[in-house]
């Protein structure tokens, strides 16, 4: 017998005529234990179907609400982010034409005034979009959109583009072989760059930050290592936890840690962190190089998946 497709109106129905139906066998075969025994079972299996059918119900129901809070949060993270953005991009966009002198000469003292500004703006809108970010990923509107890519290409091409920005030495090991894996090239960028990003600011790095590809069997291994002091066990306790970082309190949100977990885990892969203190830290993940057939038939399913912006 199949119940779940029964409506509850249909169960108390139900729950009812099975109920009044045990009643009379229990008057009319009063004098048999069998029939007694057999009444109250079945009466009894009406309520259980009932109560589960309401309990069901209720989960469903709390479900659909929870999801929809997600989705209501996401939309609120990317209208906050939105209203952040835009005045942080004037911001930004000033005090590039005071960096570059275009309305006069900047005093050393003016100029060294000036690129704080900057900096601090581009650090303001890195962590909303890392804001907006997370809550998409909780709101489940991500999906990995995955493609044939060449990992040393990609790692490269953003080693490259790092190293003309950051102070410390930014290398690539990656000899042999080109490295194809089927990954979602916007996702794994954006967490090479976290990571690298995280290794170059440590402080007391010997500034430089070693990135490394080791293909193995079916998966391949990327490891992001510093050279700076390293992490406590506390530290590496709270490393992947939400606003939480390995630097010491106060330095960093950990939010870019979190994102970067939460992506490589869309794709498979896992995240782990070697280190010691004063020694430094090494970041490793890995990554499947072919897609799971399950992660290749959930992005054939069409989620909905809003576009990431890496500015």
């Amino acid at each position: 017998m199949r119940f779940a497709g029964l409506s509850a109106p249909s169960l108390m129905i139900g729950s009812g005529i099975a109920t009044l139906a045990a009643v009379a066998l229990i008057v009319v075969h009063a004098e048999n234990p069998g029939y007694l025994l057999a009444s109250l079972a079945l009466g009894l299996l009406w309520v259980a179907i009932l109560q589960t059918r309401r309990a069901h119900r209720a989960d469903g129901d709390r479900l659909a609400r929870l999801a929809e809070l997600d989705t209501r949060r996401a939309d609120q993270a990317s209208v906050l982010s939105h209203e952040i953005r835009t005045p942080l991009a004037v911001i930004q966009g000033a005090a590039e034409l005071l960096a570059e002198e275009s309305a006069g000469p900047l005093t050393p003292r003016q100029a060294m005034f000036v690129r704080r500004i900057e900096d601090n703006a581009v650090r303001m809108h890195t962590f909303s979009e890392q804001l907006l970010i997370r809550a998409r990923l909780e709101a489940g509107l991500f999906s990995v959109e995955r493609s044939k890519i060449d990992l040393r290409v990609l790692f490269r091409n953003v080693v490259e583009e790092l190293a003309q920005i950051s102070a410390a030495t930014i290398v690539l090991d990656a000899p042999g072989a080109p490295v194809g894996a089927e990954i979602d090239p916007q996702l794994i960028r954006q967490v090479l760059i976290n990571l690298i990003n995280n290794a170059a600011s440590t402080e007391s790095a010997s500034g430089r930050v070693e990135v490394r590809i080791v293909p193995g069997e079916g998966e391949v291994m990327i490891s992001v290592s510093d050279g700076g002091a390293g992490m406590s066990p506390e530290q590496r306790e709270r490393l992947f936890r939400r606003f939480s970082s390995g630097k010491p309190l106060g330095n960093g949100t950990g939010i870019g840690l979190f994102i970067s977990q939460q992506f490589i885990e869309l794709h498979g892969g896992r995240i782990y962190v070697d280190t010691i203190t004063g020694k430094g830290t090494t970041m490793m993940f890995t990554l499947p190089l072919e897609a799971p057939v399950s992660a290749t038939a959930a992005s054939e399913g069409g989620r909905n998946r809003r576009p990431v912006s890496h500015g």
